[in-house]
């Protein structure tokens, strides 16, 4: 029903994923380009120790593949490894070598950042009052979507854009509502939804469903039989169907009212300013 724009591979043509794919492939290329191999190295050819780096490296990626959201996350995340491989691979060849790819690394950080979503939403942020106020006791006909984040979570942040472009593409119904619940912040909120907030907790982040004030589903879940948390990968079409959100949209739009978007935005804009207010 609907496409998400985020973390496809068309992103990757922004100035931050083009000059960090070069950086990452820097030591090859200039290993392989003729004159400039022979200007720059003793020897143009791989060396033993430059192939068991690369397996270090091929290693430490493979490990996180299934962790990681989407396209534009995976390639981050390969570069931030692949650039540290490089700066080692030019320490075997000479220290100058890897110092003038540290300042090039160090440039590159300093000007070019990670573009993010930063579309509409029609996300209601809640305090506790406002959480049990407003989703606890909601009417039966209303399903929220509510995640439960903290701040300093790399997998959270990485979640953030496609909730954030999940809520403006489905809201617009009465029926179908979007929250987020800061867990740092509202830790007796977490506590009573049975989401642990450790620095090592592997439920962050968690989407719960509510209906009616009372959770109906939630990822990631646990096992009926084992009760294991059961570890579930957050990426656009994964969580329009665990959710059946096609359905419930659906199913809104034939016997839901519809409500004017700005109507929407106004009122998540002042529950923002609530939040920033408490901080």
């Amino acid at each position: 029903m609907h496409a998400t724009t985020r973390g496809g591979f068309k992103d990757l043509a922004h100035p931050y994923y083009i000059v960090n794919i070069l950086l990452s492939i820097l030591f090859f290329l200039t290993k392989k380009m003729p004159f400039v191999s022979e200007l720059l190295y003793e020897n143009s050819m791989m060396e033993f120790d430059d192939f068991q780096v690369i397996i270090l490296f091929a290693t430490i990626i493979s490990l996180r593949r299934s962790r990681l959201l989407s396209v534009t996350d995976y390639v981050a995340y390969f570069c931030m490894f692949a650039k540290a491989s490089n700066l080692i691979l030019f320490y075997h060849q000479s220290l100058s070598l890897a110092t003038a790819y540290a300042v090039l690394w160090l440039i590159q950080a300093s000007l070019l950042f990670q573009p993010v979503y930063n579309g509409p939403e029609t996300i209601s942020y809640f305090r506790e009052a406002t959480f049990r106020d407003t989703v606890e006791t909601a009417d039966p006909r209303i399903t929220w979507f509510v995640v439960f984040y903290a701040a300093w979570s790399p997998a959270c942040n990485s979640l953030a854009p496609i909730f954030s472009e999940l809520s403006n593409a489905y809201s617009g119904y009465e029926g179908m509502r979007f929250g987020k619940v800061d867990v740092g912040r509202c830790p007796n909120v977490a506590q009573r939804m049975g989401i642990d907030t450790s620095s090592w907790s592997k439920q962050l982040p968690t989407i719960i469903v509510f209906r009616g004030g009372k959770e109906i589903d939630r990822r990631p879940g646990f096992g009926q039989k084992s009760k294991k948390l059961i570890p579930f990968n957050f990426n656009w079409d994964s969580i329009i169907r665990a959710f059946d959100m096609n359905e419930l949209y659906a199913q809104c739009k034939r016997d839901g009212t519809k409500i004017k978007r700005t109507e929407v935005v106004k009122k998540t804009k002042v529950e923002q300013t609530e939040t920033k207010k408490d901080k």
